[in-house]
């Protein structure tokens, strides 16, 4: 499978990861992992660099802080 063939399944299909060793389930990852996945394998998961997925994180709780109306 190539990393465009991935990317797209990423978007597109909600239990898939890009992690052959739990084949490519985000169950089985979250099965693995219940009180929370490292941010390495996010990262190898999603496709993304380390600091991506904390830009990405770091985005998602300043708009659920603003939607919250939640002082940071």
């Amino acid at each position: 499978m190539t990393p465009e063939e991935m990317q797209k399944k990423i978007w597109t299909e909600p239990d898939f990861v890009a992690l052959k060793r739990f084949d490519y389930s985000l169950a089985k990852v979250l099965e693995r992992y219940p009180e929370g996945v490292p941010p390495h394998l996010v990262a190898q998961a999603l496709l993304m660099t380390e600091e991506e997925v904390e830009t990405s994180y770091q985005e998602v709780v300043r708009k659920l802080r603003v939607i919250m109306k939640v002082e940071a």
